[in-house]
């Protein structure tokens, strides 16, 4: 009995993990062209049945990991020596993939808290759970064009341009990333345009704060352990 539950439960992983190179794509092609209806969408979701919610798409944090597993897998395949240049800890592929998770995760844990507090609603788990995940959504397009700029800017002697190629693209995913998110804010809160922006702006700016300030913590930590 014990056996065949297992070949259930293999069974049920292995058509999940297939069913990404679906609903990958797809889900990331929707957040680009309709972002306010897949905030909507990641929200709304959450109150449906457990066995019904996010069934024609892949859930945020999820689709957030596995941009970062790519993201991770082409940077190994273009720099294969930028691991050694990391603390001993952050070598790890594992560690190194939890660390960006984490960090990156900051961005829709801010939007989140903020949107929560703005709109007059109870911080609570329950009621953070939802806004988290329709920010992740927001957040994925965010990191994969500020991650490829990134790339572009680190090889751009190799690449004719790259240069320019890289901060455009980093600016273009910036760009796209604050008008989505003044549009949520100003849209779901009833406030002005302008308090959105303003709002958006320094919540962003924030994060990057807290980023750099954990990529700094933990590159101490590590060192220290080496």
């Amino acid at each position: 009995m014990d056996f065949m539950k297992l070949l259930k439960s293999i069974e049920e992983l292995l058509y999940e993990l297939i069913t990404w190179f679906v609903f990958y794509p797809l889900t990331f092609w929707r957040i680009l062209t309709r972002p306010m209806a897949m905030l909507a969408y990641a929200q709304k979701e959450l109150t449906e049945k457990d066995e019904e919610q996010l069934d024609d798409a892949v859930s945020p944090p999820i689709l957030l990991l596995l941009t970062l597993v790519l993201l991770h897998v082409l940077e190994g395949a273009l720099s294969p020596g930028t691991a050694s240049a990391l603390p001993g800890l952050l070598q790890d592929d594992r560690n190194l993939l939890v660390f960006r998770a984490l960090a990156f995760s900051l961005f829709p844990l801010l939007y989140a808290t903020i949107r929560l507090r703005v709109s007059g609603a109870r911080l609570t788990r329950t009621t953070l759970k939802p806004a988290f995940y329709s920010q992740s959504y927001a957040t994925v397009p965010f990191v994969l064009t500020m991650s490829l700029g990134m790339l572009l800017l680190a090889h751009s002697e190799a690449l004719p341009g790259g240069w320019l190629w890289g901060g455009t693209l980093m600016l273009a995913g910036t760009g796209w990333y604050l008008a989505v998110e003044t549009t949520w804010l100003s849209q779901t809160s009833q406030v002005s345009g302008l308090r959105a922006f303003l709002v958006t702006l320094g919540i962003f700016f924030a994060a990057l704060v807290m980023l750099l300030l954990v990529a700094i913590t933990v590159a101490l930590a590590a060192r220290q352990l080496d």
